[in-house]
């Protein structure tokens, strides 16, 4: 294989398992001009497809032809090349052939192969072309330009965080953001991010207690934050997903900063230290057009602790037509206002609780409702009581007519209170209902439930899905569960003991014996989920594969086939500790089986 022009006549052998690269006795006229043949060696800045300058990686000082041996050898994937001097001392670059799986365009090693038409009449050129490959390169260098915007894509999307209690707090944002940490890295990443408008739609406005007392004077506070200005600008005309945390920013200064800018906001994510903040904060927003809107998210650092209700005494956010998604939390707000209208969800966790009135309403501006989450709390049952309505009389039903997923809660503040959570399931009418999810339930709840769902099994004729995620004390698992939900065709365990369940699921019927051991009524004699089609089990250290394949085989028995088992990885890597791998693999040609 060549390795320059023919006039040259430079050959390749093979000694001694490697290639040895010798060159001929008339390329005398190239080695008696060094100086002419070192300024040849200058390796010009020819960018990769990656955008990485390739003179960045070129060696210093590449050993001259007189006095040195050239000799490349390949082997398990890497290319060595070494550089003997006429002194014996060897020098040694690997390259790892990755580059070149990749597609980059940056000379390669084999270029050296190839015959280049433009060096055919210059010896100065054959040696420029040997030059131009580039030596060792960093692996993180040879990535495109597009992998390393969906890496820093996916690092700066604003932080989620989920409060599964009243008293939980908000946990602290990291700051600085990835994409202002990266762009300090290197000249190539700091050219990339502040050209990718993409990468500048998530904006956060945070400031750390130590960021406020840093501040030269007071006034300082209420001046603009240079960030915030920078990413508005570097955003384009792109869509925002926005979030403030107003617990150390003006929100004044903060709000009227965005304003500029609303036509823009996709979503919107605001903190405030207590509910009572709230009022003012709203107060900012009254006047603000959002077109494209979609997401409103408000929440509270600190819990109201039954505090009255503190609502803004104007609306808030003149226009936001597309506005479908709203999550409250640790807040109140004044239900009628015109962003609550026209909602398709709605999530609602420990809320500063209105009226059933005001409640009712709530849900009547919003006919296409389609998800609801309720995480109910102690002063929840005091405002939403249906039992005390004017005169006693019972208040009447709040009818969701486009309800698919309801998610529930219920958190007491008092371990030993007994609130009747049948007192809010029975709130609603959900006839078209088809996903349920009881979240941190105990055993008090859970029975509670089961009575109010058995009872009324016929008002939810299309319940199809049950999801119990992380439930607190033992739960029962007998024939009330079938009956209360006697049409199921998925069912999701969380964090449940989820043995129980296999037990069930191996039995064609069911029943609930009474006292003495004796059927209570023949109508406790049920079939188990005849349509039951899909299992999925998450998050239980006590599962054994053993019961989920007893169960895969009992219903493939029966003729109910389970047609989709999904396990998460510690649930198969136990059983593999435990010398179960063939299990597993039966299971695999039995039923689709699929990790989490």
């Amino acid at each position: 294989m060549d390795l320059a022009p023919s006039n040259l006549e430079n050959t390749l052998k093979r000694r001694r398992g490697r290639r040895n690269l010798k060159r001929g006795d008339d390329t005398d006229s190239v080695h008696s001009d060094p100086a002419a043949r070192r300024s040849s060696i200058s390796v010009s800045q020819r960018p990769s497809s990656s955008g990485a300058s390739s003179s960045s990686y070129a060696m210093n000082s590449l050993p001259h032809a007189e006095d040195e041996n050239f000799v490349q050898t390949e082997h398990s994937g890497h290319i060595h090349l070494q550089f003997e001097d006429i002194s014996g001392n060897t020098r040694e670059l690997t390259r790892s052939m990755t580059a070149d799986i990749l597609g980059s365009t940056r000379p390669s090693i084999h270029d050296w192969d190839k015959d280049t038409d433009s060096a055919s009449d210059s010896e100065t050129a054959s040696v420029e072309s040997l030059t131009h490959s580039d030596l060792p390169i960093a692996f993180i260098n040879q990535l495109p330009n597009e992998l390393l915007t969906l890496i820093f894509s996916f690092g700066s999307q604003l932080p989620h965080f989920e409060l599964r209690y009243p008293l939980s707090p908000v946990p602290p944002f990291k700051s600085p953001s990835l994409v202002e940490t990266v762009m300090k890295t290197c000249r190539r990443w700091r050219q990339l991010i502040k050209h990718t408008p993409s990468l500048w739609t998530n904006v956060l406005i945070s400031r750390s207690r130590s960021d406020l007392d840093s501040l030269p004077s007071v006034a300082d506070f209420q001046k603009p934050m240079s960030s915030v200005t920078a990413a508005l600008q570097r955003s384009s005309n792109l869509l925002l997903d926005i979030m403030i945390d107003l617990t150390h920013i003006s929100s004044k200064t903060a709000i009227r900063q965005l304003s500029a800018e609303s036509e823009r906001w996709r979503s919107l994510s605001i903190l405030v230290q207590t509910s009572q903040n709230l009022p003012a904060v709203l107060s900012h927003l009254k006047d603000i057009h959002a077109p494209e809107l979609q997401t409103l998210e408000i929440t509270a650092h600190k819990f109201h602790d039954g505090d009255s209700p503190h609502t803004s005494a104007h609306g808030f956010l003149k226009s936001s037509l597309r506005l479908s998604t709203v999550r409250l939390n640790r807040v109140g707000l004044r239900w009628s206002a015109s962003p609550l209208r026209g909602l398709t969800t709605l999530e609602l966790r420990f809320v500063i609780w209105p009226s059933h009135t005001d409640f009712q309403n709530l849900f009547t501006n919003s006919p296409e409702l389609q998800n609801l989450k309720l995480h109910f709390d102690t002063h929840a049952f005091n405002r939403l009581d249906r039992n005390n309505g004017p005169t006693n009389m019972l208040r009447p039903l709040i009818k969701i007519p486009c309800l698919r997923t309801l998610e529930l809660r219920f958190i007491y503040h008092d371990s030993s209170s007994t609130h009747n959570v049948i007192l809010l399931l029975q709130l609603f009418s959900l006839p078209v209902l088809e996903e349920l999810i009881f979240k941190d339930f105990g055993t008090a709840e859970w029975c509670r439930s089961l009575v109010y769902f058995r009872c009324y099994a016929k008002s939810f004729p299309q319940l199809r899905r049950l999801v119990l995620d992380r439930v607190k004390d033992i739960i029962y698992v007998d024939s009330s569960l079938v009956r209360a939900f006697p049409r199921l065709t998925s069912l999701h365990l969380r964090g449940v003991y989820s043995s129980a369940f296999c037990h069930l699921l191996c039995g064609a019927r069911t029943q609930e014996l009474g006292a003495g051991g004796l059927q209570s009524s023949p109508l406790y004699d049920v079939e188990v989920w005849p349509c039951l089609e899909e299992l999925i089990i998450e998050q239980d250290k006590e599962g054994k594969i053993d019961l989920v394949a007893e169960a895969v085989r009992a219903r493939k028995q029966m003729g109910r086939s389970l047609k989709t088992v999904q396990l998460d990885r510690p649930f198969f890597d136990k059983a593999e500790q435990e010398g179960q791998s063939n299990v597993i693999t039966w299971m695999k040609q039995t039923t689709n089986v699929r990790y989490i």
